[in-house]
């Protein structure tokens, strides 16, 4: 009888061992007890994205190809104080077209600049920071002799009126011959 109650005491133990598992799909033994897993973490959702801002718009009576000229390469390092007989109004600032690297490569700048090449100067009189533009455009066989500059003056009376053309290439030429040097461009890159 005793080895009659050791039987029924193992086969009780395995029974209630084996109630604690139980057989997945494929008759495979498994524990019931499962640990629960955490759900995937949601995605980051999308920054919002900024929309492109607007182009740059001319200002009133300049030609549409200065539009965001002063988003250029300033060639000056400080704005450049009023000289005696010095042309294109009192305190002047000097922009480009063109990358740092593209004018002056390894540092120093080098000549001529690039077909494409856009400068434009601004000039104040009577507060007006802007009173004066003077834009130089290269293309290339546009004027071989003067360096293939296009020279265009502009003009305004009041920073809320548009500009007008003042001056045009030959009225510039005489001047700028004394930058020949420097491909007609008088202020070199700074800093």
């Amino acid at each position: 009888m005793r080895w009659l109650l050791l039987a029924f005491a193992v086969a009780l133990s395995v029974g209630l061992l084996l109630a604690g598992c139980g057989e997945d799909d494929d008759g495979a033994a498994t524990n019931e007890a499962t640990t629960e897993t955490a759900p995937a973490p949601e995605p980051e959702p999308e920054p919002p994205t900024e929309p492109d801002p607007p182009p740059p718009v001319a200002e009133a009576g300049l030609p549409d190809y200065t539009a965001g000229f002063r988003d250029g390469l300033k060639l000056n390092a400080a704005p450049i104080p009023p000289s005696a007989g010095a042309p294109h109004g009192e305190t002047k600032n000097v922009y480009v077209n063109q990358r740092r690297e593209a004018i002056a490569p390894g540092g120093t700048q080098g000549y001529p600049y690039p077909d494409g090449s856009l400068v434009v100067k601004t000039g104040s009189r009577g507060g007006d920071e802007a009173a004066i533009v003077a834009i130089m455009r290269k293309i290339a066989g546009a004027d071989p002799e003067h360096g293939d500059w296009q020279f265009t003056e502009f003009s305004r009376s009041a920073a809320s009126e548009p500009y007008t053309v003042l001056a045009r290439d030959s009225v510039c030429w005489t001047c700028h011959a004394g930058a020949t040097d420097s491909d007609w461009v008088f202020t070199r890159l700074e800093r």
